[in-house]
């Protein structure tokens, strides 16, 4: 297209003919480069224009009213590409404009000025290939003394080599590099010399520069020559156009590849380092309250120990232990949590009911100088998870939101809205990840308070980080490990003496098959009176624990301590084993190897799959299999005996 950009190629036009010079002008409004065209009709006007500014092309009639095109060519004297047209083509003329320098020739017709614009293209492009050969070749006619030394004086390695792979020159850096004498390197394949004498040219990397006429660059480690280098091959021309041979440069990066190594190993280094400190955190947190309950279960177990009945109320302490064992449990519960392994109890659920009720119990409990406002959509649509889950999250959102406002007046706003996430307008999360694109349900919890600071911003799902006096515990990674549960992501935005934006996704999905409801009471409460039970279990202290459960509700027991003792021992009486139960995580073969090795013998024998993780560790395995089931630990012996009895049948 026609420009005033300043940085355009100027093309002269030399035409006496108005209408010729208007469908000239007319061709190249739809031209895709940026060109600027000035027309003139003599070639006295050519002179005075190209004293003016120097064209990069002019494109001239071959008969002007003071002259010819010839005239312009010699002007030229090789200064700019010049392409003659003619009314009548004449295969003489041609050839007559060809040998005085003549880049090209055209006839004119409608279709060749319609065509202009890529004849222009291909012939800066050939010029500007031109004149780069013949600055090259003028270079070296002028002063090929001072191209030698420049040539031995840079450092790169530089071949000359041509169309045979034959090296016909090297520089100083070269030789030296390959232990030999510049003469001593002619005549030899450059890919020898590089790469060895058992290499073949279709390895050599001149090779797809001479084929295409195009310059390659690559990176290339030459075992031979003890380096890495950057490596550039470009093809060499004739005058006629004709590929002659390549330049081969090679710049050794050795020392940077390596000081980029050291530095990639320092970062990771670094990112291990800071793994081990966040580690340090977590674990630190987790030992001090575990610390907590190892301390009251074994002070209440002194003092059932050290007192005689009469002195103490057994049940009150017996009590005590449990609490504290059920602590302990939460706490293994609230990791699963922070993983993102948490067990889910998937229902379908109304996030706008959940979302109310929460409000309207909370807005009673959080002090009165704080206002909450809803804004929320009343037909959204159902959502699948764990409502009990993403209560948490939702509540936990909310106080924390009046903790930041503290004894201020301030407002909280809770937003509940289906939204969609575009491809073509990605959002980020906290973490600097692109949120899928899709359906969503977003909840946004907004807060006049104190806001955070960039340290707290950092740190804020930390493991047991808490900006509070008072109480520790897995807080806003908690929050985090649900809502990656749900395959959701989180925003947030904050500024201090502003206030915090939290904003969660959680993606609207197809309702899935609900956990199954609890057997009716009399189906859990039945025991059978003639079952066995196959019992895998790799620790002996849990194991014998196990062993009187299952005793304690009418089971006998045949113990084995890792899968393959339970095969062996399956093999040879499997016909008095009603159903077994199997330790996930077990030395010598582990649960899911031993599951699936048992239903290659049988096929129909109830197997429970026991496991501190969630269910979904097995769901692939045992998906499709009605005869197996999956037992969370810890468990109490009610919830032992209702999943025995359903796996059984419920038969007493």
């Amino acid at each position: 297209m026609l420009t005033d950009n300043s940085a355009a190629p100027l093309i002269l036009i030399v035409e006496d003919d108005g209408n010729h010079a208007e469908l000239i002008l007319r061709s190249f409004d739809d031209a895709a480069e940026e060109y600027r065209l000035e027309v003139v009709s003599t070639i006295t006007a050519a002179r005075m224009a190209t004293e003016k500014q120097s064209p990069n092309l002019i494109i001239t009639d071959y008969r002007l009213p003071d002259g010819d095109g010839s005239e312009l060519v010699a002007l030229a004297a090789g200064s700019w590409p010049i392409i003659l047209m003619t009314s009548h083509g004449s295969e003489q003329v041609a050839v007559e404009a060809m040998k005085i320098g003549a880049l090209d020739y055209i006839v004119k017709s409608p279709e060749t000025f319609a065509n202009l614009p890529v004849t222009v293209k291909y012939a800066l492009i050939t010029w500007s290939l031109t004149v780069a050969r013949k600055n090259i070749e003028n270079e070296v006619l002028k002063a090929k003394n001072d191209w030698e030394l420049t040539f031995d004086a840079v450092p790169d390695m530089i071949s000359l080599i041509d169309t045979t792979h034959t090296i016909i020159r090297v520089n100083r850096a070269m030789a030296f590099r390959c232990g030999l004498a510049p003469e001593e390197i002619v005549g030899k394949k450059c890919y020898e010399v590089v790469y060895g004498p058992e290499c073949a040219d279709k390895e050599c990397f001149c090779t797809d520069a001479m084929q295409d006429g195009l310059v390659h660059n690559s990176e290339i480690k030459v075992e031979r020559l003890d380096g890495v280098f950057d490596a550039t091959a470009s093809p060499l021309f004739d005058e006629e156009g004709r590929i002659t041979g390549c330049v081969h440069v090679m710049r050794d990066i050795t020392e940077r590849k390596r000081a980029e190594e050291e530095r990639q190993n320092l970062e990771r280094q670094f990112q291990h380092t800071q793994k081990l400190e966040s580690l340090g955190v977590l674990s630190g947190g987790i030992a001090h309250d575990f610390n907590n309950i190892l301390t009251i279960i074994l002070g209440h177990c002194y003092i059932l120990k050290s007192h005689d009945n009469s002195e103490v109320d057994r049940e009150t302490y017996i009590g005590m232990i449990e609490s504290a064992a059920n602590r302990a449990a939460e706490l293994c519960s609230q990791m699963l949590t922070y993983s993102g392994k948490s067990p889910l109890l998937q229902t379908e659920f109304s996030l706008w009911m959940m979302v109310d009720d929460i409000v309207k119990m909370l807005s009673s409990a959080i002090k009165k100088n704080v206002n909450i406002k809803v804004d929320m959509k009343r037909d959204l649509p159902m959502i699948v998870g764990d409502s009990s889950q993403l209560q948490q999250v939702i509540m936990n959102l909310i106080i924390n939101a009046s903790e930041a406002i503290g004894d201020d007046y301030g407002t909280i706003t809770v937003v509940l809205k289906k939204t969609t996430i575009k491809p073509e307008q990605p959002e980020m999360d906290y973490f600097g990840s692109i949120i899928l694109s899709g359906d969503y349900v977003c909840l946004v919890v907004s807060d006049s308070g104190c806001g955070m600071s960039e340290e707290t911003k950092q740190r804020i799902f930390e493991p047991f980080y808490t900006t509070k006096f008072t109480g520790r515990g897995l807080g806003m990674s908690a929050i985090l490990g649900i809502i990656k549960a749900h395959n959701g992501t989180i925003q947030l935005a904050s500024t201090l003496d502003v206030g915090t934006i939290f904003k969660v996704y959680i993606p609207l999905t197809v309702a899935q098959e609900h956990v199954e409801t609890a057997l009716p009471a009399d189906a859990v409460e039945s025991q059978p009176s003639y079952a066995k039970v196959l019992l895998v279990e790799d620790e002996d202290e849990l194991l014998k624990m196990e062993v009187i459960l299952l005793d304690a509700i009418n089971y006998s027991t045949i113990t084995a301590s890792n899968g393959r003792e339970a095969l062996e021992i399956y093999r040879d009486c499997g016909s008095d084993i009603d159903v077994i139960m199997l330790d996930l995580i077990m030395p010598e073969m582990g649960g899911i190897e031993a599951y699936r090795e048992l239903r290659k013998i049988d096929a129909v024998v109830p197997i429970i799959i026991c496991s501190g993780y969630d269910v979904e560790s097995v769901a692939d395995v045992i998906a499709d299999d009605k005869r197996a089931g999956f037992l969370h630990k810890p468990y109490i012996p009610s919830e032992l005996r209702r999943v025995l009895s359903k796996m059984m049948g419920g038969k007493s």
